[in-house]
């Protein structure tokens, strides 16, 4: 509703008005409710006596500013004013009739900053609840190998000869020990075939854990894609608590013996077992399966066998290099006894195999290539060669400089702040499971430690975090406020 006023009462020289007449003509210029009205009109009577607000054009100049009725009667600008003024916080009608102490002043602050500090702590351990399981369930990737490219080519020839020097007219430069992403590998079958061919390999051996899949796909691709110029010979790694060893020549899965803590006997029959299937068994890197694990002191493989045992058990050779390691007691060993192995009672004796392997899982440096004088660029004439132990090797403990580098992935850039900030909270308690078996389980017991000091630390920093953001946030707000009644001022004047 809109109301049209008559001015000649506030003319000067015109009679008293009176108080009730005055608030008539209030009710009839604001449209608060009576209850909103009586409150605003009581605040005003205090702002209007103050100087910091009065001004040409707020008031009569022959009013009386003792008299009550008179204020009462202020154009409705004032009114919008004073909202404006008190707009920092809601106005009570109550606070204005009574001001609190300094004690109770200091005990509603302190109530405050213990409901903000409440609100943070229950935000933090939320998204600690939140983020930690998301980054165990997901497993997340630093990079995307699945769009690398391998446009290197590594000739070790150029620089390397082989430890064998009758073996120098070789023809055959043999990985024999990879892994692809049917296993734990970052590389697909496909991409470990060009990998391999960029680091100068013309065969490999794939040898997925427990499976012989990633082989027989590797070897499908090389024949449609390099027929006569890259072999790829399918196997599979027995991994489990107490030993890993590679399966060569299989086109089948062998499970026979294959469980988490296989007995002695369980060892027995899966070598029995690859050797009716006509591959061979080579035990893998003996230093890493004997290494002890961080902080838990134990082998990384519980109760691994000795060589000598595993020769008489019928295994048919060691893998004397792996990666940049090299096994030299194992070598000086079969060097030095010269030692036989019967793979079955109807064979006559053989020497040992010495094989090496990149156990490629990333890519990156190569650094043992297995040289052999094959008759012709065959999976039978390589097997033929390795099955005789007429095998040598070339070695670069260095590593070659391979030029492949993998892009970051984009799932990985857009979790990672999550992944880490998981990772910070998890670092207040460690967890050490140990090796992992490869069926499903770990091979030690698990161990867990609680940082209390960190913990403790971490109180510590949250609550000086607090003080400091109550100290800048009272600091900034004294300096918007000032800045405000400086600018409230300049406009007036």
């Amino acid at each position: 509703m809109t109301a049209h006023i008559h001015e000649e009462n506030d003319k000067p020289g015109s009679s008293e008005v009176s108080a009730q007449s005055c608030q008539a003509r209030h009710r009839i210029v604001s449209p608060i409710a009576d209850e909103q009205h009586r409150a605003l009109e009581d605040a005003i009577i205090p702002y209007w006596s103050t100087p910091d607000i009065s001004g040409p054009g707020t008031h009569d100049a022959n009013m009386d500013r003792s008299s009550s009725s008179h204020a009462r009667c202020l154009p409705s600008r004032l009114l919008d004013n004073v909202k404006r003024w008190k707009s920092d916080e809601e106005y009570h009608p109550e606070e204005a009739k009574s001001t609190p102490s300094g004690r109770q002043r200091i005990c509603n602050y302190a109530l405050l900053v213990g409901k903000r500090v409440g609100v943070m702590t229950v935000f933090i351990a939320a998204l600690a609840v939140l983020v930690i399981p998301i980054h165990n369930l997901i497993e997340l990737r630093t990079f995307d190998f699945a769009a690398m490219k391998f446009d290197w080519k590594t000739n070790p020839r150029d620089h390397l000869v082989p430890v064998d020097p009758d073996y120098s007219d070789f023809n055959v430069l043999l990985d024999g020990h990879a892994h692809t992403t049917l296993s734990d590998g970052r590389l697909t079958p496909e991409q470990l075939v060009e990998y391999s061919i960029a680091q100068g390999f013309n065969a490999i051996i794939v040898t997925d854990h427990n499976t012989v899949a990633g082989g027989l796909r590797a070897e499908t691709y090389a024949k449609s894609k390099y027929p006569g110029r890259f072999i790829v010979i399918p196997g599979m790694e027995y991994s489990n608590c107490r030993i890993h060893m590679n399966f060569i020549n299989l086109n089948t899965t062998v499970t026979v013996g294959n469980k988490e803590f296989p007995s002695d006997d369980n060892i027995k029959q899966a070598i029995a077992k690859v050797h009716e299937l006509g591959g061979l068994v080579i035990v893998n890197h003996i230093p890493w399966s004997n290494h002890s694990l961080d902080r838990i002191q134990v082998p990384r493989l519980v109760n691994h066998p000795s060589v000598q045992s595993l020769v008489d058990w019928g295994v048919d050779g060691f893998e004397i290099a792996n990666q940049a390691t090299f096994d030299l007691p194992t070598y000086q060993y079969m060097m030095s006894q010269r030692t036989t192995t019967h793979r079955t009672t109807a064979d006559p004796p053989a020497p040992l195999i010495i094989m090496t392997g990149s156990d490629v899982h990333t890519p990156g440096s190569a650094y043992a290539w297995t040289v052999l004088k094959a008759p012709n660029l065959t999976r039978y004439s390589i097997v033929q060669e390795i099955r005789h132990a007429r095998t040598s090797f070339l070695f670069d403990p260095t590593g070659n400089h391979a030029n492949g580098r993998p892009n970051y992935s984009a799932r990985y850039l857009a979790l990672a702040p999550l992944s880490e900030l998981a990772q910070y909270f998890e670092s207040f308690v460690d967890r050490y499971q140990g090796q992992y078996s490869f069926h499903g389980t770990h091979c030690q017991r698990d161990i867990v430690d609680v940082h209390g000091r960190s913990i403790g630390c971490f109180v510590v920093y949250f609550i000086a975090a607090a003080i400091l953001f109550e100290l800048l946030y009272k600091l900034l707000g004294y300096m918007w406020l000032l800045a405000r009644r400086l600018c409230s001022r300049r406009t007036r004047h």
